[in-house]
């Protein structure tokens, strides 16, 4: 399995090129490798956004998906 941290790099890179992205398909193509990355990352064996013994998640990245928004250039 991919190095956690790595993991959590790769999927803020793609957070911060979907925020930097000069047309709506970029933006949403790294918001879905973001998502792609999130989805890796709750897969691994570190609890940090495992759902505990209730379901819930001590961090939901996902929660932010629609707060990307267009800087301008």
């Amino acid at each position: 399995m991919d190095d956690f941290n790595s993991l959590l790099r790769q999927e803020q890179v793609e957070l911060i090129r979907a925020q930097c992205a000069r047309t709506s398909a970029d933006r949403l193509l790294h918001r879905r490798e973001a998502m792609t990355f999130g989805k890796m990352i709750e897969a691994h064996d570190f609890p940090y956004r495992s759902p505990d013994a209730e379901g819930h998640r001590l961090f939901d990245a996902h929660s932010y998906d629609m707060l990307v928004e267009e800087t301008a250039h």
